[in-house]
């Protein structure tokens, strides 16, 4: 009776190890493959379509100080002076003058002798279209899922999060040839109907000689260009950090295009630098420099468009333009401005990607 009942429980257990083994195997082959959301990488990255504008260069701040209107005063000019003579001006009146060419003589009514002294409006202005230092930049991406509808092979489109940190180095150098406008005041002595002498002429303090009356009329007039050259240049460290969010469409079984949009943060460390020489036509040339640096912190946003190339599993290359938006970067020195402008500016990146 043992020897019949003994295969009995040995057949049970070898079914119900049988069985269980067969539903883990099960269990094994339905669960999928956990993968990671993450995605990271680095590359290179540069930012084109920048523009610098230099302005408020052409400074000439004339020797030659204008006095107020009236009589009795020393006054000294571009092209000649009219000053107290040995009388101390009596009447109004000076045998102390000169004039150095006969343009000056206005032979209308009792005549005149016009006296000027010329300044630059300091409006010399320059535009630098460039592009920065090739820059490199680092990111992550992060999977949120499928993003509700499908691209090319049925594939689904995802959606999800990005964070970027860029770095670039821009440095404008402009040494273009550039005008000033100039403001010109003149002050007319009259003759009193002494003819008057022939350029140019230098008046006796003692006397005698034809005397000019001391007390001016006054007018100012905008006109005529100072010829300004020089060097100006802006070096900026610029350190971008970029947040936002994509969609990724696939279009074949390794390629997909990227949309991105989101919000910038730069940091620009910068400096500013300018020399000039300006030159006014029979007065004179003078030289202007300054010098300026500051830290500042740009707000903006981005908006881009890329693809990826799936090389395998785990690794990829990515290539986009972001239109990058930021607040314009601006320096001051001795009245001199630089400004960076990132109106037109935007970012070509060539990067690899890794999968985890």
């Amino acid at each position: 009776m043992n020897a019949r009942l003994f295969p009995l429980p040995l057949l049970i257990l070898t079914a119900a190890t049988a069985y269980a083994g067969e539903t883990r195997l099960a269990d094994i082959t339905a669960t999928p493959a956990t993968t990671s959301p993450w995605r990271i990488g680095a590359g290179y990255a540069q930012f084109l379509g920048l523009k610098t504008k230099f302005s408020g260069l052409g400074t000439f701040n004339n020797p030659n100080t204008l006095q107020p209107l009236g009589s009795g005063i020393n006054r000294n000019y571009d092209n000649g002076y009219v000053r107290l003579d040995s009388s101390g001006n009596l009447g109004g009146q000076t045998w102390n003058w000169s004039y150095n060419n006969s343009s000056q003589y206005n032979s209308a009514g009792s005549g005149s002798i016009n006296q000027s002294i010329t300044n630059s409006l300091a409006n010399a202005n320059t535009d630098e279209d460039g592009s920065s230092k090739p820059g490199a930049e680092i990111f992550a991406y992060y999977d949120m899922g499928a993003a509700g509808f499908n691209g090319r092979g049925n594939r689904p489109a995802t959606w999800g999060f990005r964070a970027g940190l860029q770095y670039s180095r821009i440095n404008e150098d402009n040494q273009d040839l550039l005008s000033s406008g100039l403001t010109t005041t003149t002050d007319s002595f009259s003759l009193g109907g002494t003819p008057a002498p022939a350029a140019p002429f230098v008046g006796n303090p003692s006397g005698p000689g034809p005397l000019l009356s001391d007390n001016p009329t006054r007018s100012t007039a905008n006109g005529g260009s100072g010829l300004v050259s020089g060097n100006r240049e802006l070096d900026v460290d610029l350190t971008l950090l970029n947040l936002g969010s994509y969609l990724e469409i696939p279009v074949t079984e390794k390629f997909d295009v990227l949309v991105e949009a989101g919000v910038s943060l730069g940091l620009a460390d910068g400096s500013y630098s300018f020399r000039s020489s300006t030159t006014i036509t029979n007065v004179g040339t003078q030289t202007s420099s300054g010098s300026d640096s500051s830290t500042d912190f740009l707000p903006g946003i981005y908006l881009g468009l890329g693809s990826t190339y799936k090389i395998n599993d785990d690794w990829s290359i990515l290539g986009s333009a972001r239109y990058q938006y930021l607040q314009s970067y601006d320096l001051s020195a001795s009245g001199s401005q630089a400004s960076l402008s990132f109106n037109s500016a935007f970012v070509i990146s060539l990067s690899v990607a890794y999968s985890f």
